[in-house]
């Protein structure tokens, strides 16, 4: 049942991205979303059946917590933008993030309490925080909240939350919808995971959804960033109205030993940057600051030569299409979207201090970033899916990514084009006929395809993700 609203999403994904008129456009988007909304009322369905068959285990696998996180916040970053919020993760680098555990159910729920912190919340900010309880060696037990700044919730209603198919009332459901099972599932799910979940409200004044559970925690494994010899000769100052933000942000650089200060407006950067007794070499500004804007700001900074020449990052909610032709014009070395990302961070601070006396120097972006990061080759993809809907979804999103791939509609088909060709990566569909993608990489693995693809990297593409399929 998944597979075909998932085509109908990736169709009308697509289509979104070509030369529609405003009308057109609008009734896409309309579409997609709708098909979103379908989706998930789906997966509730079958997730709250599997709970009640008592058919739900959890995974038991490595994984980064840092990179769950960041998922969650780039997914739900477009739906925050859109309704003028800003959407904050905050993980201090002292929290273990190489754990085991089940990523996939750990994302679903703080998806869903995301979600719907989004969805209550008119103005401010929802925050994504993560704590540690407690830790050892082998085990950690993990805080994490999702605060708000919405409607709130009365307390007399608190008890309705967590039951099956209950919402606050029903002036509720009519105005945002939805089955009234995310947060029940949320519940069993965090169970699961021996772990509490609770809230945190009054009326009016926002809410905090937290919850707790216990994860293995995995042979301690440093965060990699770029190594400069620049980063240690830098002065940042922090330019950020948001007083979380900025404690974020400090955090990343405390961490990183970059000495920095804090500015929450930008006279009070002003000031800062022209009488500093330790002058500063780069700002990183944020576009929505109470006095001016980030652009006005920067062009203060840069018609005033005793400052003109300070490297100046600017952070955004939002990038859009001719911002990075802008911001250069305006003087800025970089920009990056929020939320802010600890790896994402450091690395443009040593790209952009590595620039200093360089005015040519393309505008850095979390794009070519990444780009220089991979160093893209030309990859050849093998694409095993005999779905035609998804095959064209798969083509043209990998496309837009400047990939091209070739298709096997079974296993059978991709091991002989493996034989014949040379492919750095395999899609693979699980659900094939002839032969299934489990039957197809355990061929693939015992040589096959040949030698030289019995360590190829095999992707798994599933609708399902029952337990075991990892």
């Amino acid at each position: 049942i998944r597979t075909p609203m998932n085509g109908v999403i990736g169709m009308t994904d697509l289509l979104i991205d070509t030369n529609l008129d405003p009308e057109q456009h609008e009734f896409a988007v309309t579409i997609k979303q709708s098909g979103e909304a379908l989706l998930t009322i789906i997966n509730d369905i079958l997730d709250f059946s599997k709970i009640e068959a008592g058919k739900l285990e959890l995974e038991t696998i490595n994984f980064d917590l840092r990179t769950t996180l960041e998922s969650v916040s780039d997914l739900l970053a477009q739906k925050a933008c859109e309704k003028g919020l800003a959407l904050i993760l905050d993980m201090p680098p002292d929290v273990p993030s190489a754990i085991t555990g089940d990523p996939g159910r750990l994302r679903q729920v703080l998806i869903n309490l995301t979600n719907n912190a989004i969805k209550f919340t008119a103005a401010g900010s929802v925050t994504i925080r993560v704590r540690t309880a407690s830790a050892n060696e082998t085990s950690a037990k993990l805080i994490f909240e999702v605060i708000d700044t919405g409607i709130g919730i009365p307390k007399d209603r608190q008890d309705r939350l967590f039951k099956a198919f209950s919402q606050i009332d029903n002036a509720t459901t009519r105005k945002f919808g939805g089955t009234g099972l995310g947060l029940t599932i949320s519940q069993r799910l965090v169970t699961l995971m021996n772990g509490e979940i609770g809230v945190f409200s009054d009326a009016g004044n926002g809410a905090t959804f937290w919850f707790s559970a216990q994860f293995g925690v995995s042979e301690n494994r440093q965060i990699h960033f770029v190594e400069s010899q620049f980063l240690k000769n830098e002065r940042v100052l922090i330019v950020e109205e948001n007083p979380v933000n900025r404690q974020v942000i400090t955090q990343i650089l405390s961490f990183a030993g970059i000495p920095h200060g804090v500015a929450d407006s930008a006279e009070n950067a002003l000031e800062q940057l022209s009488t500093a007794e330790m002058k500063f070499t780069i700002a990183i500004i944020d576009f929505q600051l109470p006095d001016m804007d980030g652009l006005a700001l920067a062009k203060r900074i840069k018609s005033d030569v005793a400052t003109q020449n300070i490297r100046l990052i600017l952070l955004t909610s939002v990038a859009k299409r001719g911002d990075a032709k802008r911001m250069q014009a305006t003087g800025f070395s970089a920009y990056l979207t929020k939320p802010v990302k600890l790896k994402m961070l450091i690395n443009t601070i040593a790209a952009v201090a590595g620039t200093a006396g360089n005015q040519d120097q393309l505008l850095i972006t979390q794009h070519n970033l990444r780009e220089a990061e991979t160093r893209r080759k030309a990859v050849r993809i093998l694409l095993a899916e005999d779905n035609r809907v998804n095959q064209k979804v798969a083509i043209r999103t990998l496309e837009k990514l400047g990939y091209s791939a070739e298709i096997a509609e079974n296993g059978k088909i991709a091991i002989e084009m493996l034989k014949n060709s040379d492919y750095q990566i395999v899609l693979m569909d699980v659900q094939m006929p002839e032969m299934d993608g489990f039957e197809a990489t355990t061929a693939i693995r015992n040589g096959a395809a040949g030698e030289q693809n019995k360590n190829i990297a095999i992707i798994a593409m599933t609708a399902n993700a029952m337990k075991g399929d990892r």
